[in-house]
């Protein structure tokens, strides 16, 4: 398989043989190595229009939803956290030859998967231990069309945060996603360790090519995901956008392939380069969208230690929160009144449910976008005597600048209309009108 047009962002997802065993993610320790590059444009920035290529998000409430994320298991050898135990995943529609399913949206992804039918389930903590389908808690399974073509000697696992696993086998099928169609390589899962939400049956990822494993070989092998098939093909100009919304009466955000958004927002884009940031010593080796900031603002102070080219920030729409490093992450949640305090037996700031929060923004090419106080104050259910407990949209992402990684996740997003402009290669960004939320997280 060829590899995309642009060297740049990719998830590494493993596909190797259906019989291997999956890693456990959970025990692993968070000792990876970063390192950062700037991929190359291969054209100029692509107009901001509108794009009728549009696809509604679904808020779905899930105790396993960010782990799927795959910036969250960066942080997989952390202790729990309140917010990803009543974690939230954004779904979308897509249709394989003519069957339609809910699939999980990731940025920092880069394969797209549907479970098949007649998989088989096993116990999550106990891969031997076969239970009934319905204990995976998948959506509508997929039954392969006469257009599927099983790809030879390419395979598919893959071993999310919390220790859920998928095997299956690679094939290509006719894909279409935000009504754009295509012949595309996606996994169809046949095995699988699985806690799900009951409505997604898979994921779709936006990075940039994965690779995969040849059993026979054990050679990584390069192949397009969706997003780069859809543009190479010219079916699309070469960016995405998104758009989170905090309002749970209508969509939960737009994905946009090759424009924008039917939202509102503030027509001043600010740009700012990709750069790709590569993390090393995991079971999974990653490759995310990453930027650099000139700062943090918070209340009239600026913070300028928080930004610069020696600090890199994943945009991520699979992660709930903001993670800064350590420093910085205190100074915020010590400004709201009364304080967010941190808490090591879940590893987030806890903070009162009427707090009032700072005011807090971050400061990209010269541009601060302000974070709105609802995405600053996130209500995390009840705790065992059904007192509501609320955390802070800040978390604490690491002490160590060069070794540690950071996430703008959808505290921030909520407040911004988000563009991939892979062609050049850059971010750009805009804020948005403000809107009112009945969102309670």
């Amino acid at each position: 398989m060829k590899a995309g047009l642009v060297t740049g962002a990719c998830l590494l997802a493993f596909t190797l043989g259906a019989n291997a065993k999956p890693i456990n993610k959970a025990t692993a320790a968070r000792s990876g190595k970063a390192t950062t590059y700037k991929p190359v444009a291969f054209t100029s920035a692509s107009p901001n229009k509108v794009s009728s290529n549009v696809l509604e998000l679904t808020k779905i409430k899930s105790a396993k939803g960010n782990k799927r994320s795959a910036a969250w298991n960066l942080f997989s050898g952390s202790s729990q956290l309140i917010s990803l135990e009543t974690g939230e995943e954004f779904a979308t529609e897509i249709d394989i030859a003519g069957q339609k399913f809910q699939v999980i949206v990731d940025t920092g992804s880069s394969d797209t998967w549907v479970v098949g039918s007649g998989f088989e389930c096993v116990s999550v903590s106990n891969s031997s231990d076969v239970v009934s389908e319905s204990d995976c808690a998948f959506g509508s399974t997929y039954t392969p069309s006469s257009s599927f073509t099983q790809i030879s000697g390419e395979f598919f696992s893959i071993t999310y945060g919390d220790g859920e696993f998928l095997n299956g086998i690679m094939g290509t099928d006719q894909i279409t996603l935000a009504g754009v169609e295509v012949t595309q390589e996606m996994a169809l899962v046949n095995y699988a360790g699985w806690d799900g939400d009951g409505v997604t049956s898979g994921l779709t990822g936006l990075a940039f090519p994965a690779l995969a494993y040849s059993n026979s070989t054990n050679q990584q092998i390069e192949y397009n995901p969706i997003f780069t098939t859809m543009y190479e093909e010219g079916k699309i100009l070469p960016l995405f956008s998104l758009a989170i919304l905090r309002d749970v009466s209508g969509p939960s955000g737009y994905l946009t392939l090759g424009g924008l958004p039917p939202i509102d927002f503030v027509p001043h884009f600010t740009s700012t380069p990709i750069l790709i940031t590569n993390i090393q010593g995991y079971p999974t080796t990653y490759d995310f969208y990453t930027i650099n900031i000139d700062s943090l603002r918070l209340n009239k102070k600026e913070i300028t230690a928080a930004g610069g080219s020696s600090i890199q920030y994943i945009v991520d729409s699979g992660t709930t929160l903001n993670y800064y490093p350590t420093e910085f992450a205190n100074q915020v949640n010590a400004a709201f009144d009364p304080p967010a305090v941190y808490s090591d037996d879940d590893g987030v700031y806890i903070v009162d449910c009427n707090a009032k929060a700072p005011r807090h923004g971050v400061t990209i090419n010269g541009k601060t976008f302000y974070i709105n106080p609802l995405d600053m104050i996130l209500n995390a259910g009840t705790d065992s005597n059904g007192k509501t407990i609320c955390i802070s949209g800040v978390d604490d992402g690491g002490s160590s600048l060069t070794q540690d990684v950071f996430i703008l996740g959808d505290t921030f997003q909520k407040n911004v209309v988000s563009i991939f402009d892979v062609g050049a290669a850059e971010m750009r960004f805009a804020p948005r009108e403000y809107y009112s939320s009945n969102d309670d997280y």
